[in-house]
């Protein structure tokens, strides 16, 4: 590959070439992919569900201030409320700032959105559907939008690599490899409204702006790179990280580096960016009456204890193992275009930022989902060195290479299938369950798998449970209720009583405890639940689960989730086993509220539990 560094860069056409037709070629499956989900799969109803769950967050400012008037969400509340047909919907993205409700997310993705959205409310009018903000043409023009940033996040990619003068074969390979190779194919389904096509879009936008005009800032390009950056930070403020790297891997022209970050002190640049950024203080001024304010008030970072080595390579969520195609990148860092050394250099120490910062979110797997959405803003970046890696001088490398990335794309594939039939589960993975399922496609496989292990909330206090609660059903124990049938058989358990559920039974035991006598101020809470289960007949306890949940969590509001007891379906009995599990509950607000755990078999299996625990913790009063 030649050096770009030496001689005149090529100006990289627009012609029909293969790339191009690639790209082409990508746009129009994902378009069907989209038109598919939305529009023909199921009932036909999928495209109510474009603007939903906390990605409704980043585009609510724009009903609510734009349609409503309303910056204290009173109105667009309601109208998710009425949509969804959920009367004690609670939206997460709302937090509590001096009292007032303020939208945690940043307004990055509303405002390119923008346009989107006047073009559904001019489309809403002229056919006279509802002007609420959630009715048919603001769903489909958000996620068209989303499409269209997406594929021109993949336009300028394929730029930018032309720029380094990859081959059009190795262009024509990294586009499909980030569009069908990693989980940015199964969010732009599932999840379309999410910030991170945007993040993806602007960062893309960000490196092709910037390499072309780091030399020479016109007026237009320093305001076009001011705006981007604070694009940036608007859509997730951590992004901003890599672009303080961009100096040192992408140093394609000789001088010394210090003299590359020179370009973020134009003036020109600082204003564009301040002005950009003014936008959100603006917006949380109109909120909350502060200019500046938290807007992640029970969330943050663990600094001291990254969860790196799980970030990368658990089964639960790890980068490489359901992303493998990245692996190749990571190999091509060593041959990157231009200054080598220096620019593998900075890739390393932009890499290692990049994943621990990533890494020390209190929530690293970033809750349900499929594979590690963060790293979907950086794609533009290591498709760089994943290009790198596609091109070596030796055919028969290349064609090794070749069948590696191709195996890569269809694996990605097949596990984002899996995952949106439920076979991989969006929430709770391990190497246990990863195996269980691996190329199954059977419809016994779906929505097979249980457990729960969620990780402590942020500032969570495990060395002071709030309450504990044990009872071995050999007496009855305050706080609990469904205590009966007992059963006392010497084979069980040396001669101790234990719980045994049947048909007649469909609930077992729980415990059921106001608020308040927990404690009195707003928190979340953390509960760890462990018990042991003994099937009489085989697969006894596999529809078994336990529920958690809180009536009047706030106001408004209920929480319910229930998870399966096994990991896996179990095919054996006459065995104790013990289970464990963790869950987290969001923020409870009303003192008023009542926790509940307890056992649910709604297929009415016939097993026994024993020795069951509960301890429940809350955030520390720091």
């Amino acid at each position: 590959m030649s050096d770009p560094a030496k001689g005149t860069h090529r100006k990289f056409s627009g012609n029909l070439n293969a790339s191009g037709l690639t790209l082409g070629l990508t746009a129009v499956i994902l378009s069907i992919l989209f038109v598919h989900t939305r529009f023909l799969e199921g009932e036909g109803n999928g495209w109510k569900r474009i603007i939903t769950s906390d990605w409704a967050g980043y585009y609510a400012y724009l009903p609510s201030f734009l349609i409503y008037g309303d910056p204290h969400w009173e109105k667009f509340t309601s109208a998710e409320r009425k949509a969804y047909g959920y009367n004690d919907y609670n939206p997460q993205y709302l937090t509590q700032t001096r009292g007032q409700p303020v939208n945690k997310y940043f307004a990055g993705e509303a405002i390119l959105l923008l346009p989107f959205f006047l073009a559904a409310l001019l489309f809403s009018w002229i056919a006279g559907s509802g002007l609420n903000g959630l009715s048919f043409f603001f769903q489909l023009f958000t996620g068209m939008g989303s499409l269209f940033y997406i594929l021109a996040g993949l336009y300028y990619l394929r730029k930018i690599l032309g720029f380094f003068k990859f081959r059009e074969i190795t262009i024509s390979l990294v586009i499909p490899a980030l569009a069908f190779g990693t989980n940015l194919l199964y969010y732009s389904m599932e999840k379309p409204a999410m910030s991170h096509f945007f993040s993806f879009f602007a960062i893309i936008l960000f490196t092709w702006t910037f390499i072309r005009n780091n030399h020479k800032l016109s007026t237009s390009s320093s305001c076009l790179l001011g705006f981007l950056i604070g694009i940036i930070f608007l859509l997730r403020p951590v992004n901003v990280i890599p672009l303080l790297a961009f100096p040192l891997f992408l140093k394609h022209q000789p001088g010394p580096v210090l003299q590359k970050f020179r370009v973020f002190l134009n003036p020109v640049l600082i204003l564009t960016l301040a002005l950009t950024l003014s936008i959100q203080m603006i917006l949380w001024y109109l909120q909350s009456n502060q200019w500046i304010i938290r807007p992640y008030p029970d969330e943050g970072f663990n600094f001291f204890h990254p969860r790196i080595a799980d970030f990368l390579f658990s089964y639960r969520r790890g980068w490489f193992i359901y992303t493998p195609v990245m692996l190749l990148a990571m190999a091509g860092i060593f041959s990157l275009p231009g200054r080598r050394f220096s620019n593998t250099a900075g890739f390393i120490l932009f890499f290692a930022i990049l994943v621990y910062i990533c890494s020390s979110w209190w929530c690293w797997y970033y809750g349900d989902g499929f594979g590690q959405r963060p790293l979907i803003d950086f794609y533009g970046i290591f498709a760089i060195p994943l290009a790198s890696v596609l091109q070596p001088g030796s055919k028969t490398l290349r064609r090794v290479i070749y069948s590696l990335v191709t195996i890569f794309i269809f694996l990605n594939l097949f596990q984002t299938w899996q995952c949106r039939k439920k076979i991989i589960s969006a929430d709770n993975m391990n190497r246990q369950k990863y195996f269980y399922v691996f190329f199954r496609t059977a419809d016994e496989y779906r929505d097979c798998l249980g457990g729960c292990e969620e990780e402590p909330f942020y500032k969570a206090d495990l060395s002071h449970p709030l309450a504990i609660f044990t009872n071995g059903f050999d007496k009855q124990e305050k706080g609990w209720f469904g205590q009966e049938p007992w059963v006392n058989w010497s084979k069980v358990v040396n001669n101790n009583p234990v719980y045994m559920l049947t048909k007649e039974r469909e609930f077992g035991p729980g415990i059921n405890v106001w608020y308040d006598s927990l404690r009195h101020d707003p928190s979340w809470l953390f509960c760890r639940i462990n018990l042991m289960i003994r099937d009489s007949i085989p697969g006894a306890s596999n529809k078994a689960m336990i529920v958690v949940s809180i009536e009047n969590h706030s106001a408004s509001y209920n929480y319910y989730v229930a998870f399966r007891l096994n990991d896996i379906p179990q095919s054996s009995s006459g065995i104790w086993r013990p289970l464990n599990f963790s869950v987290c509950i969001p923020r409870v607000n009303n003192p008023a509220a009542k926790l509940k755990i307890y056992l649910w078999n709604p297929c009415k299996g016939s097993f026994m539990m024993d020795d069951m625990g509960i301890s429940i913790f809350g955030r520390s009063r720091d």
